[in-house]
């Protein structure tokens, strides 16, 4: 496998950024490398990038112009949750070539953690240590992003040096490669470190960690619109293939006291977190319910001298208004009783149209009878029919019907 490295040039001048090599056209930088716009996950085109590439060793493959830049939609600049985003860079027609990502965290045997340096053009000596224990168990304390995401991480408190300003300072590793003997492929860039300490030049402990890419190689294929090649020997693996795979929120504060630096370390100022480092006052020292006697407090305390008279007040009050309400509702009820009672019993509608003349309204009205009217004889069609002449199935009832000023759906 290809151990072909990279670092990121920002504005003319090297980082400590290093880059997971896709292609000789593509590759992985973390996004806390990059400046953005501000309040934004909008990369700031105003700076400008550029991919130093080496071949492994101290060789140097060249220089090539970032042509684009896209990190992460839900990258978490505070937290560092999906710090991750692509390059295009143009790496030269002339060799095609491309590097594999270590996909599958069971195939390794160990982790080799690298770090890179240049000095001008020139490349060092890759500095390698292998790792074959698991995280500290303190990486959970001093970073809740990798609490809610151990999958997504890799965690360490080993380091290299550097020498900055006369001093001898920490200096984590740029990459980390997954080693399956006799192979071996990159599979984590660095994130950010928890430093207990001052600075990386005056610390005790520092713990970094790296975003393992395979979860996010769907994502760069569909940004690139490009084969990303994965590496493992089982066949049967199937790796994650979700391009909207983001990392779990974290679910609190981080429980150790630290400095939180991340992306180019020179000249990084960082973030304390953790506890505060104030002193609090001693739990002996904040009186409770159960440490105070009932004895200790005043007799003399206006509260329950003054509720219960406020409280006997304002059910005086609501007893008042309900026995207004019911007497007068009892006024209204008394004086409806009285108006319907004398009013005259109502006259049988039948008599009415039993005399010869009644009215309505003030005006008299005759009632009108036809005398030869048959209430046995069917009507259809608002005319009058025999008994010979009336349909007796529904197809003539519905053939003699007048469907132009009548509603079919009343036969039915």
């Amino acid at each position: 496998m290809s151990m072909k490295g990279a670092i990121l040039v920002k504005n003319g001048q090297t980082t400590t950024c290093e880059l997971a090599l896709i292609s000789n056209k593509l590759a992985f930088v973390a996004a806390n490398c990059l400046d953005f716009e501000p309040n934004s996950n909008i990369v700031d085109t105003a700076s400008t990038y550029q991919v130093m590439v080496s071949d492994g060793g101290t060789g140097n493959v060249g220089t090539f112009t970032v042509a684009s830049t896209q990190s992460h939609p839900k990258y978490n600049p505070k937290s560092f949750a999906n710090n991750v985003a692509l390059l295009r860079f143009d790496g030269g027609d002339g060799v095609q070539w491309k590097n594999y990502i270590a996909a599958n965290p069971n195939d390794w045997k160990s982790e080799f953690y690298v770090k890179r340096t240049t000095s001008g053009s020139s490349w060092a000596m890759p500095q390698v240590q292998e790792s074959t224990g698991a995280a500290p168990a303190e990486c959970a304390n001093a970073s809740p992003i990798y609490a809610a995401n151990t999958k997504d991480f890799m965690c360490t408190d080993k380091f290299t040096t550097a020498s900055q300003d006369g001093k001898t300072c920490a200096s984590p590793f740029g990459t980390v490669y997954g080693v399956a003997d006799p192979d071996l492929a990159v599979a984590a860039i660095y994130s950010h470190s928890v430093v207990i300490g001052d600075s990386l030049c005056s610390s005790t402990k520092v713990y970094s960690y790296y975003t393992i890419l395979s979860n996010f190689l769907e994502w760069g294929g569909a940004v690139a619109g490009s084969t990303i090649y994965l590496y493992t020997p089982d066949m049967n693996y199937k790796n994650n293939d979700n391009p909207n795979y983001v990392m779990n929120d974290p679910s609190g504060d981080a429980t150790m006291s630290g400095l939180l630096i991340g992306g180019d370390l020179n000249n990084q100022q960082g973030e304390q977190v953790g506890p505060s480092s104030v002193e609090q006052p001693s739990s002996s020292a904040i009186p409770t319910m159960s440490s105070v006697p009932i004895t200790q407090q005043p007799s003399s305390s206006p509260e329950p001298v003054e509720e219960e008279p406020k409280k006997k007040s304002n059910l005086t009050t609501i007893i008042i208004i309900i026995v207004a309400v019911l007497l007068l509702l009892a006024i209204i009820g008394y004086l409806l009783w009285r108006k319907f009672k004398r009013r005259p019993a109502p006259t049988n509608m039948g008599t009415q149209y039993n005399n010869n003349q009644y009215a309505v309204g003030g005006q008299d009205y005759a009632p009108e009878y036809q005398d030869d009217y048959d209430h046995n004889t069917p009507h259809l069609n608002n005319r009058i029919i025999s008994q010979d002449e009336y349909p007796h199935d529904d197809a003539a009832r519905r053939a003699s019907y007048d469907y132009d000023s009548k509603n079919p759906d009343l036969m039915r």
